[in-house]
């Protein structure tokens, strides 16, 4: 049996001599024959493999020397010459197969030092060469193992929503590139907020995370043969997490992100590409106001609503009747068959219906409305009373531009007063003429309300603060 070494030699091409390692690599296998054939420190190098390298080394030049070189482009051999295309070996060739290359013994011990130590890139080169001034017209970077070499292509949709699975839409074309094979493949699929995607196992979180693996965002392929490719799917839900941020991303395939395959190249272990998440637009959103408080001072009939310190209403759009010191009438211009009465004596509110504003009589509702009197009595005013509209809501639909601002699912606005701005399919801007500094800004993706300051209505920028405000969206 013969003893056999294959040496790879993995070329890369190059302008002017200079190493580009993001070049394809390519493969020229050498054996070392058996000690009975005469010269010891002869190799046998795969004939094919050279002619074909060797061609498209010298594709574009009329003559020149085919050598190789170490990394002071000193010559170890000349391995034959081109003239027009045509080239000529200066060795033996054994078999028609190989060409019998023997080298010093010096570089020969270099070489097989390099094949032990599976260096990927020793710093040898292949190179074409004026014959006559001897210097190097073209060169490529050689090795001496056989690598595997993975290159992966990521199809994916460009456009998704959180929370949305991606497994019908993704695939990965993998192809091994190398001379030998490559075996249990992990491929990771990575949601980044760059294009800057590690080279390493990325975390799994079931929150959005810079770098973080997708939901069941994994895969392994047993085995891959040298030159063969095949496109994989993901058997799990590729899901991206719930609370993704909207706005550009990066969806990446990651090859082999443990490093445990020895390989020719890395620089083809990730593809990556941009993806835009769009949060759909919900049916509609509510932003529950439960601090909503109303105060009326019954001497100067001074009439306020106030959320948070916002100012809601200024009670021109409501009508006021007093019918005893410690009864009072409150009815919105858009009630139609209804008002409240309130009895700061009894610290009561009701809801009447069946009677004209401002009489007496009609059925009365007891409502859950807590309300607080400053002075008064049966027979003297209150200086102040407040109600505490707990089930106060701003509701709004986006798609029929329905607004409502409800207390007890009771309209408590006048619609000429306010305005809703969308600014991206997630985020709304809302405010009412009697704001004139600042306005709320309604989060449906992060489910949160804030005040804006510093900057005008239905733009971007000011100061935003939060607003303890609970917001439901309905989809």
């Amino acid at each position: 049996m013969k003893n056999i070494l294959y040496l790879t030699l993995s070329l890369l091409i190059l302008l002017s001599g200079a190493l580009a390692s993001e070049e394809l690599v390519k493969i020229l296998p050498m054996e070392i024959p058996d000690a009975s054939l005469p010269g010891k420190n002869l190799m046998l190098v795969n004939l094919n493999r050279l002619q074909a390298l060797s061609s498209e080394l010298t594709a574009d030049i009329l003559a020149a020397d085919i050598q190789l070189l170490n990394s002071q482009d000193t010559v170890l051999v000349t391995l034959g010459s081109t003239r027009k295309g045509r080239i000529k070996w200066d060795h033996k060739t054994v078999n028609e197969k190989f060409l019998a290359v023997g080298f010093a013994a010096a570089d020969f011990a270099l070489i097989t030092e390099s094949i032990k130590a599976k260096t990927v890139r020793p710093g040898f080169q292949l190179a074409a060469c004026d014959g006559k001034s001897k210097t190097v017209i073209r060169s490529l970077a050689v090795t001496f193992n056989d690598f595997a070499d993975l290159a992966v292509q990521l199809n994916y949709p460009v456009k998704a929503a959180p929370g949305q699975s991606l497994q019908r839409e993704v695939s990965v074309n993998l192809e091994n590139k190398g001379s030998v094979p490559a075996q249990n493949i992990r491929l990771e699929i990575v949601l980044s907020g760059d294009d800057r995607i590690p080279l390493r196992g990325a975390p799994a979180s079931a929150t959005y995370i810079e770098d973080v693996l997708l939901e069941n965002g994994s895969e392994t392929i047993p085995l891959l043969e040298a030159g063969q490719q095949t496109t994989v799917t993901f058997s799990g839900s590729l899901k991206l997490p719930e609370d993704t941020p909207p706005g550009k991303h990066y969806l990446a395939v990651v090859a082999d992100p443990g490093n445990s395959i020895s390989e020719l190249s890395e620089d083809n272990n990730i593809s990556s590409g941009y993806i835009m998440l769009d949060v759909p637009e919900p049916a509609a959103f509510n932003v529950e106001m439960p601090e909503t408080i109303l105060h009326f001072e019954p001497a100067t009939y001074g009439f306020k609503i106030v959320c948070l310190d916002a100012l809601i209403s200024d009670g021109k759009d409501w009508k006021l009747c007093r019918m005893k010191p410690n009864l009072y009438q409150i009815k919105h211009v858009s009630w139609n068959d209804f008002f409240w009465e309130i009895d700061t004596y009894e610290r009561a509110v009701w809801e009447i219906r069946g009677v004209d504003f401002c009489k007496k009589g009609g059925k009365a509702r007891s409502l859950d409305i807590k309300v607080e009197v400053k002075g008064g009595s049966l027979l003297i005013l209150p200086s102040h009373f407040s109600l505490k509209l707990a089930q106060t809501r701003l509701r709004f639909e986006p798609a029929s531009k329905k607004f409502a601002l409800l207390v007890n699912d009771k309209p408590i606005y006048h619609l000429p007063f306010w305005w809703v701005c969308k600014r991206e399919s997630f985020l709304f801007q809302i405010r009412t003429v009697l704001w004139e500094d600042f306005f709320w800004q309604v989060d449906t993706f992060k489910k949160e309300a804030c005040r804006v300051d510093g900057v005008k209505f239905c733009s971007t920028g000011g100061t935003a603060a939060k607003l303890p405000l609970q917001v439901t969206v309905e989809n």
